[in-house]
């Protein structure tokens, strides 16, 4: 503890020696700092930003729909469609000629784009730029793409299942039609109409015929049909059974594939904007006071150390 006491001593004793000098290069170092953080040395840039929440969006998987609007955030069609419209191979001076040139762009996209996910849910989208009214169209144009990118992928995953829906119909339609022939031809030959209702009727006919005594005739006819009903009553029954299940199949099809349809042709946006992007009026970059605060720093430490190596050859050589 006394060693630490008399190094701080020692320390702040130097220091005082050497006052003057710390001040003339806190001076010289603000000044420097001061006229190479301006716009002349440094092009200031300036932020804007956009608070959206994802809006009817169908995730895949398991993913949740802000899981999904980043994947799509981070997509490289939404990041070519904003490069193209704001041609920012010119706007970052990229040099097209140097190998490698498209990894530049787009570590210098990434760099003053970022899109990130709060703890509510939502979505940050944020960009730099040297124009403050570029940063917020450029935010404005990340939010219009993903709309745009979102709806195609709806639209081409609603267009399969329309196809399977479609499919599906026509399924349906040639197991009615097959079953409607033969249905039809079971009415028109074997007289089978309804098949619970003529088994009631027939029972009811052949104790008419033989209560009423109206012969063999009306006994004949019934037997005719008591044979019908029994040879191919069981399978009328089945296939009108059929018939009524692919009807139903048929009409929740069709109900599916209007469904569709209507979504198809609904104009949708996918993201909910909480907080508009806005033209900054006040740079992000570079911040003054940081620069010349670690400027000041870093030349005082500079000096500090000289100094000491100059105390140290003092007392060697007076040794």
């Amino acid at each position: 503890m006394e060693n630490y006491s008399k190094n701080t001593t020692y320390y702040i004793k130097l220091i005082a020696k050497w006052k003057f000098h710390f001040i003339i290069v806190t001076l010289t170092a603000m000044v420097v700092a001061f006229v190479f953080s301006s716009e002349f040395f440094i092009k200031p840039k300036y932020k804007s930003f956009a608070i959206v929440y994802p809006a009817n969006i169908t995730p895949y998987s398991t993913e949740n729909p802000t899981e999904h609007t980043m994947q799509l955030l981070e997509s490289a069609d939404i990041r070519n469609s904003v490069v193209s419209k704001f041609n920012m191979i010119n706007r970052y001076d990229i040099d097209t000629t140097k190998k490698g040139w498209k990894a530049v762009l787009i570590k210098t996209y990434e760099k003053n784009i970022d899109c990130s996910k709060t703890e509510y849910q939502s979505i940050l989208i944020t960009a730099t730029d040297t124009n403050a009214q570029a940063a917020a169209d450029i935010v404005n144009e990340i939010i219009n793409s993903l709309n745009t990118k979102t709806r195609e992928l709806q639209v081409s995953k609603t267009k399969e299942v329309l196809a399977l829906a479609e499919w599906a119909i026509n399924k349906k339609k040639q197991e009615l039609d097959s079953l409607y022939s033969d249905l039809l031809e079971l009415r028109v030959k074997y007289q089978i109409l309804d098949y619970g209702v003529q088994v009631k009727e027939v029972v009811k006919g052949y104790v008419g015929a033989i209560t009423g005594g109206k012969g063999s005739g009306g006994l004949k006819e019934m037997d005719l049909m008591m044979r019908n009903l029994e040879e191919k009553g069981g399978e009328y029954f089945q296939k009108w059974a059929f018939y009524n299940s692919s009807l139903a199949g048929y009409n929740a099809a069709i109900i599916d594939r209007e469904n569709l349809i209507k979504e198809l042709t609904k104009e949708l946006t996918y993201t909910n904007i909480i907080t508009e992007p806005v033209a900054s009026d006040k740079k992000a970059y570079p911040l003054r006071w940081v620069i010349l605060s670690s400027s000041v720093s870093s030349a005082n430490l500079f000096l500090f150390l000289i100094i000491l190596f100059i105390e140290f050859r003092k007392k060697t050589s007076s040794k």
